[in-house]
Order: C-alpha cells, then sequence, then structure tokens
C-alpha cells in the first residue's frame, strides 16, 4: 500500500508573534523606567563650579533632604534618631556601606552637619553629596 503524503509547500515563519513580543518588552522597559525615577523625593540638587560627579552611584544607601529640613530614607520620612538606626543596620548587613546624599540646595547647613554626625556615630563615613556641575 503506497502512502501519499501532502505536497511539501515553502516554509514561512510567522513574525507576527515576534513583534507583538518586541513591542511587549519595549513597552514594559518605557514603563519600569518611568517608575524608577518616580522612587525619588523631588528635590533641587544645588550646581556647583568644582562638583566631580561620582563614577559609581549604584549599591549606595540614599539619603533625601527636602526643602523643608526633611530627611528620607529612600522614600520614607525619618529622624536623626530613626536614620542613626537605619545605617546602623545597614552596617551590619553591609560593613562597607556608602551613602548617597541628595540634599536640595535650600537645606540648612545644620541638617546636613546633623545627617553627618548621626553617620559618623554608627560608623558610616563613605557618605558623598549629589551636585551637578556648572
Amino acid at each position: 500500500m503506497k502512502i501519499k503524503t501532502p505536497p511539501k509547500d515553502d516554509v514561512n515563519i510567522d513574525m507576527a508573534p515576534m513583534i507583538d513580543m518586541v513591542f511587549l518588552l519595549l513597552i514594559f522597559f518605557m514603563v519600569a523606567s518611568v517608575v524608577t525615577e518616580l522612587d525619588k523625593v523631588k528635590v533641587e540638587i544645588p550646581e556647583a563650579e568644582y562638583a566631580k560627579v561620582p563614577e559609581d552611584t549604584k549599591g549606595r544607601m540614599m539619603l533625601s533632604v527636602d526643602a523643608n529640613n526633611q530627611v528620607y530614607v529612600g522614600t520614607v520620612p525619618v529622624t536623626i534618631d530613626e536614620l542613626k538606626e537605619l545605617v546602623n543596620d545597614e552596617l551590619d548587613l553591609n560593613p562597607e556601606l556608602r551613602i548617597l546624599i541628595r540634599a536640595d540646595e535650600r537645606v540648612e547647613y545644620k541638617t546636613n552637619k546633623d545627617i553627618m554626625i548621626a553617620c559618623g556615630e554608627v560608623g558610616a563615613t563613605d557618605l558623598i553629596y549629589a551636585t551637578f556641575e556648572e
């Protein structure tokens, strides 16, 4: 008995699903990049003539200080005593903790001094302030 097979047509790859996936990935990354920008407290970073932009800001604990002298760890408002506890806890997990401070240009010097003293008292000594180059 002879079995007949259907004639073979040219094989075509359907590109529609691949294009759909590319557009979904594109939309995902566009939305994800916007969300990361919303994770910061709004501050007006000061400009400095001799500012040096750090090469590596990733992996740093981010502190923000708004124009009303309110200190934030991430986006959570904290007092100086709470800041000490949080920094101390982070130091227990990572002894080489590095801290990035984003202070508004209208923040009082006393607030910046209090932050530096609080960090120093618990052992965090690698602090940098965010500035823009003029």
